[in-house]
């Protein structure tokens, strides 16, 4: 090869690479609040890659798998990692329309999840906290090794006059007695329902 044709072969990958870095969301996964946009905000689903909007948060591992080819989220905690704070482990970030749909409005959150293949968790632990403030507390939900629905309804508590939209969370992690424990996330599932409607549920 003559050194024009190597410098000019060089030039051109050269050129292209840089051009693939530049390129915006190629290659890279989901991150940043969940959003309602293009939505009747009646229902929101986080799946499949959505769930890397996940935020550690604090001392946990999160990644994304492969179970039963799809994607999930993994989360592990070692024991007493995890300050009992929601916002200091892993857990979603809602964004300013979202905390406007929800507030004074019951919410039912839905969550598919179970005990991961190594080191699996028996338990799961969530916490739907607003951005006031106040949070539903953490629900306690038992995990097996199959995938199931675990779910809650929290109502937020309505925006203050004037006051600019924030931002809510939804605080997920492993209950972790000892050592270290993990769990698959599959889906989460948000769905704003009237007062009747959460009453029935609560039956």
């Amino acid at each position: 090869m003559s050194d024009r044709t190597f410098f000019a072969t060089a030039l051109l990958a050269a050129i292209v690479m840089v051009g693939v870095a530049l390129l915006p969301g190629l290659n890279s996964l989901p991150s940043g609040p969940i959003s309602g946009g293009g939505t009747d905000y009646r229902r929101i689903e986080v799946t499949g890659e959505q769930l890397n909007r996940l935020v550690a948060g604090g001392d946990a591992d999160i990644e994304l798998v492969k179970v039963d080819g799809r994607n999930v989220l993994r989360i592990a905690a070692l024991h007493d990692a995890l300050a009992g704070d929601p916002l200091m482990g892993p857990h979603l970030v809602l964004a300013p329309d979202l905390e406007v749909a929800f507030a004074g409005m019951p919410v039912k959150i839905t969550v598919n999840a179970r005990a991961a293949d190594k080191y699996g968790a028996s338990g799961l632990r969530l916490n739907y906290w607003a951005g006031t403030g106040e949070g539903s507390g953490w629900q306690d939900f038992t995990m097996t090794r199959q995938f199931e629905d675990v779910s809650f309804i929290y109502e937020p508590p309505p925006r203050e006059t004037g006051k600019d939209p924030g931002y809510d969370y939804l605080a997920i992690r492993p209950e972790v007695p000892e050592d270290v424990r993990a769990v698959f996330i599959s889906s989460i599932v948000f769905e704003r329902t009237t007062a009747s409607e959460a009453g029935d549920a609560g039956n």
